[in-house]
């Protein structure tokens, strides 16, 4: 695409409200459930289901059942992270997780607010011209790293585990899912699996989010309550970009809903994990449980939102990783529609 060949000085120069200052280069809810557990103890917990995408997988029913009658309560909480896959077991009992290095931020000196940055790559975003495709499929492919983690009221055990998906989504339901894992001592595991007529469906539905701000915050706040406090307004960004493509128009409202949250602040610019430029904006916030940073980086010739990331900030709660400590990273590599399941 021709806006992402272009360097990042000229696109964020065209936002700078400072004309001729000279920028410098540019080079999620299953994490809340265990990030309780691990903040409050090994006493048994219930964990509510959460409509997020990112999935939280408990054990089957008897085997809970069993775990629960034994005082110990089993997760596994796929949790995006990033490093080799690795295990290892530290004194007294807990893990000590690899975790990968921190994005490196750098600041952005006579940048406006977040919310005024974000709404000047809205405006450009939303004069694009359409640019995902026409087709049956929406195709969507993510990378991610995920933290496996069993908390068994002993000891808390990690798996660093790198994850890719990509995706195919018709409107009835039906089409592909090709997903590999890298388990530690296992050879990489790839399931691809076809799906027909109503065996899958995407949240929210294909091509249903307006480009209209109000209405946009309206089809949001279904699954995100405003109630859950303004981290949830970067949990429903994340899942919106995760499940669907958006046309400009409608990552630009995306973007103006993004502005609105209290608290946003501009991060700095930043090379993401795949290699591309783009502005970092972040939350800080203990709504999961534990004090994390909340960040989405974001093309600013596109509007697209390129990854997310979390920090732990300033403790890990029973989680024996160092602090701060990135606990959860995704990018988003590609997402449009298409007639072909391949």
């Amino acid at each position: 695409m021709t806006t992402r060949s272009r360097s990042l000085d000229a696109l964020v120069a065209q936002l700078d409200p400072v004309p001729g200052h000279r920028l410098p280069a540019l080079d999620r809810r299953a994490r809340a459930d265990l990030d309780a557990v691990l903040a409050t103890g090994p006493a048994p917990v219930a964990v509510p289901a959460h409509p997020r995408a990112r999935r939280l997988r408990l054990l089957p029913a008897p085997v809970a059942v069993a775990l629960a009658a034994a005082l110990a309560l089993v997760l596994v909480v796929l949790w995006p992270s990033a490093g080799p896959a690795s295990r290892v077991l530290g004194g007294g009992g807990q893990a000590f997780a690899a975790t990968p290095p921190p994005l490196q931020y750098r600041p952005l000196p006579g940048a406006p607010s977040a919310r005024t940055l974000l709404e000047q790559i809205a405006a450009r975003t939303a004069a694009l011209p359409a640019d995902t495709g026409t087709g049956r499929y929406a195709h969507l492919v993510t990378d991610g790293w995920s933290l496996w983690t069993t908390v068994d009221g002993k000891r808390v055990t990690s798996e660093v585990v790198p994850q890719s998906s990509e995706s195919w989504t018709a409107e009835d339901g039906s089409g592909r899912v090709v997903e590999t894992t890298e388990e530690p001592g296992e050879r990489p595991r790839r399931e691809d699996t076809r799906y027909g007529p109503g065996e899958q469906y995407a949240d929210p539905a294909l091509r249903s989010l307006s480009a209209d701000d109000d209405e946009l915050r309206r089809q949001l706040e279904v699954g995100h309550p405003v109630a859950n406090g303004p981290a949830e307004r970067l949990v429903a960004v994340e899942d919106t970009v995760r499940a669907v493509p958006l046309q400009p128009a409608v990552r630009a409202a995306l973007l103006r809903y993004l502005a609105a949250t209290r608290g946003l602040s501009v991060t700095g610019a930043v090379t993401d994990r795949a290699g591309r430029e783009g502005i970092a904006f972040s939350l800080d916030s203990d709504y999961s449980g534990l004090p994390t940073r909340y960040t989405v980086v974001v093309d600013p010739g596109d509007g697209r939102v390129l990854a997310s990331e979390d920090t732990l900030t300033t403790t890990a709660g029973q989680l024996d990783v160092p602090i701060p400590s990135v606990i959860g990273y995704e990018v988003h590599l590609s997402a449009d529609y298409s007639d072909r399941l391949d």
